[in-house]
């Protein structure tokens, strides 16, 4: 219910402010027949921008202009501006994009059908960067302004043109673009304020995000600073100025944590995990730099978490045992209780259940693949019954295999679709129980060298049917082995092939490939062979494996460390639910909203030469 009402209130947010939004838009309708944009680059620098903009007005009244600029660092103090050459008194931050300036026309709002010109001019610092490529040259890149494509209806003839400092040759000016570079370099001004302009003039442009980006690189010398940024720099300040791609980036992280963090807690601590990702989301949005260093951050501790869960430092499913060191080694463990205790996949654990009944005749295969049991009719009654009738029959019938059998007497569907969770979790229990005062590590060493005597013991044997009996004897101990798929896979390409008792047809024989139907189906032809399975008794085994582990969720077991991590932080996510649940049962409702302008954006990229950030775009 808390999750539900949180995303009701979440949604109702973002609706408001895009309603609010559209509702302080809707109305602006416009063309721009002509924009021009002169850049004058100073010594210190920095560069003077001057625009004169055309627009027709369409809509609503035209009651403010908004203005992209290339970066926050501005001040007011050095901006003016006009509305058909009458000053306009008042200039702002802009309330409608992120890096700009709002002008109220006031008094001159541009009325439906009529048209005005809008001049506006500024001295930005840190227009001029050393490029990267010769630290002899300096280099500017801008972006014109733009508006909302929404808002704006035709296309724009746009002019450019930027003034270099004097003293600069026609010879010694460079563009950085092939596909941008100016269609003009003319000389400008009389006697010692005669200097270069490069132009570009593009005749039907259609304003948008994608406004051309220009650049030139001219000599240091006419300079008496440059901005200096290292490559990481330059990196940093054009990921600041790409929404786009920090959003991409953003999202891509909070994926990564979220990977990193719940393999670290086995699935557990999704309340710390939001707090983190919170954190890191406002890391994000207040530092390019640190939101970029993340990256390798998480890289590291990706590697690191997936190393120690390789080297199985921790368990990964059992709970904490009273283990001592030095207490000597539990003995007389079956096969799924030392792959339980040898941190082995719980599906694997589960398949190596199944198959011990399927090898004592508890259970009868009816399906390969996907596994489908059914429990011989002898076993199907209540368990002090089943234990008398395996003493009968000389089987052992052990406890953990009991519950189980209580959930599987009834199923006739795939074992992959039964859950069985909580006899896994009964397993888990007893084997922790069993352990008590023994020595975890020894204990695991000894089954260790089990799993490596049972496969000597089989390897060394030449004759095939003393070797199918060995592994007949041993199988489910073989498949403790972390190279058992690779060890079964040689055998079956020497002309091997093993099949387990219960699925022997009257003429397989080792040597034969591995495709008898598998026996106890009421069907033959509708079985599925081994050979459609897997190319060897292993690979069946692991797809098998792979499937069951679907039947059990370890997230829902009451055992700490269920999730397969190294910290378990699902008493923090009770707790907070619980806080959370208590809060929203004592207090009232309530709530507000509201909206904001228009968007822009600011983009910058370095093509060989360092550069300027390109100017945002403008809201109305």
């Amino acid at each position: 219910m808390i999750k539900r009402l949180l995303a009701i209130a979440l949604f109702a947010a973002v609706l408001v402010a895009l309603t609010s939004s559209s509702a302080a838009a809707q109305n602006y309708r416009f063309s721009i027949p002509r924009m021009r944009l002169n850049v004058y680059v100073q010594p210190d620098a920095s560069a003077r921008l001057e625009y004169d903009i055309i627009f027709n007005n369409l809509g609503d009244p035209i009651d403010v202009v908004d203005v992209g600029l290339p970066h926050g660092n501005y001040s007011i103090k050095n901006m003016s501006a006009s509305i058909d050459k009458r000053p306009l008194g008042t200039i702002r931050r802009s309330t409608a994009i992120d890096i700009g300036v709002e002008v109220p026309l006031g008094g001159n709002a541009i009325p439906r059908g009529r048209s005005g010109t809008f001049h506006f001019q500024c001295t930005m610092p840190d227009m001029v960067y050393r490029d990267t490529t010769d630290a002899q040259r300096a280099s500017l890149q801008i972006r014109p302004t733009w508006y909302d494509p929404s808002l704006v209806e035709g296309d724009t003839e746009l002019g450019i043109a930027i003034h270099l400092p004097p003293g600069v040759a026609p010879n010694e000016v460079k563009w950085q673009q092939d596909d941008l570079r100016y269609q003009e370099l003319v000389e400008f001004g009389q006697g010692a304020d005669r200097h270069m302009v490069a132009v570009w003039q593009f005749k039907a442009l259609r304003l948008g995000p994608n406004n051309p980006k220009v650049g030139v690189s001219f000599p240091r010398r006419v300079m008496t600073r440059v901005v200096s940024m290292s490559a990481v720099q330059l990196l940093v300040k054009w990921f600041d100025a790409a929404p786009q791609v920090k959003l991409a980036s953003g999202i891509g992280l909070c994926i990564l944590l979220a990977w990193i963090f719940f393999r670290f807690s086995g699935g557990t601590g999704w309340i710390v995990y939001v707090i983190l990702a919170a954190g890191a989301v406002l890391v994000m949005l207040n530092s390019p730099g640190w939101h970029l260093m993340l990256w390798p951050i998480g890289g590291l501790l990706l590697v690191l978490v997936e190393w120690l869960r390789r080297r199985g430092g921790h368990a990964t499913y059992l709970p904490a045992m009273a283990t001592v060191e030095g207490g000597g080694i539990k003995r007389g463990l079956t096969a799924p209780q030392a792959a339980l205790l040898l941190e082995m996949p719980l599906g694997r654990v589960l398949s190596l259940v199944i198959l011990g009944m399927l090898k004592k005749g508890i259970l009868a295969q009816v399906s390969s693949s996907p596994l489908v049991v059914s429990v011989a009719e002898p076993f199907r009654t209540n368990r002090t019954e089943r234990r008398k009738m395996a003493a009968d029959k000389g089987i052992v019938l052990h406890d953990y295999e009991q519950p189980f059998l209580d959930l599987l007497e009834n199923w006739d569907k795939s074992v992959a679709e039964r859950d069985l969770t909580e006899p896994m979790q009964e397993l888990i229990q007893t084997l922790a129980a069993l352990m008590v005062g023994f020595d975890l590590s020894d204990t695991q060493d000894y089954y260790r060298k089990i799993v490596g005597r049972a496969w000597t013991e089989a390897e060394s044997l030449g004759d095939l049917q003393k070797r199918t009996e060995a592994v007949d004897r041993n199988f489910d101990w073989l498949l403790l082995d972390p190279t058992y798929g690779q060890r079964f896979d040689t055998w079956h390409d020497r002309g091997y092939s093993y099949s387990p008792s219960w699925n022997r047809s009257s003429t397989w024989s080792p040597t034969s490939s591995m495709s008898p139907t598998p026996s106890g189906g009421s069907g033959g032809s509708s079985q599925t062979s081994f050979s459609e399975v897997a190319g060897s008794f292993a690979g069946w085994f692991e797809n098998t494996s792979g499937r069951l582990a679907s039947a059990i969720e370890p997230a829902t077991m009451t055992i700490p460390h269920a999730g397969q991590g190294f910290l378990d932080l699902s008493g923090v996510d009770h707790l907070t639910t619980d806080v959370f649940q208590a809060i929203a049962e004592s207090s009232s409702s309530g709530g507000g909203g509201g909206g904001g302008g228009g968007g822009g954006g600011c983009a910058c990229a370095c093509a060989g030469c360092a550069c300027a950030c390109a100017c945002a775009g403008g809201g109305r």
